[in-house]
């Protein structure tokens, strides 16, 4: 048994990652540097307080220039412009584009995909979108049909 208790990845995170005079913005929870005045997530002040910070909460999942959607199969994950890969199921932003998925329904794979093989799919239930082995016919986190929304 490990003499630390268990910290969440955000904690550990912030606690090795950060430096004196780092700071947490209060509406997005994002570690920002010292010289910020701002979030630079969603651009709340630094000491931004209350009522303030709930605007700004509400901005994070604003779509800003050069942002994508991923086109692997049926990921459709919001991803910065900044990405190269997509943050949900790794598919490289160049590669797994319009025609993924009629790749896909025709057996080939996405090879800019890590670890997936021929027939993985993703959860197709709003919200969930998690990768799922070939061999499963629901969803192994919300128990969705694969089949699910299928016409």
């Amino acid at each position: 048994m490990s003499p630390h208790p268990k910290e969440s990845r955000d904690e550990i995170t912030r606690d090795r990652m950060s430096r004196q005079g780092d700071w947490m913005c209060a509406a997005c929870q994002h570690l920002n540097f010292q010289k910020r005045d701002s979030c630079q997530r969603c651009s709340c002040p630094k000491y931004a307080t209350g009522v303030d910070v709930s605007s700004y909460a509400m901005q994070k999942n604003e779509v800003l220039a050069g942002d994508w959607y991923c086109g692997a199969l049926n990921c459709g994950a919001h991803n910065y412009a900044s990405r190269t890969s997509c943050y949900r199921c790794c598919a490289s932003k160049d590669y797994c584009g319009y025609g993924a998925e009629i790749m896909a329904s025709a057996g080939y794979t996405c090879d800019a995909i890590p670890g997936w093989k021929t027939g993985d799919w993703i959860c197709a239930r709003l919200g969930c979108g998690m990768h799922n082995y070939a061999s499963r016919t629901e969803c192994y986190k919300c128990k969705t049909p694969r089949d699910f929304g299928a016409m």
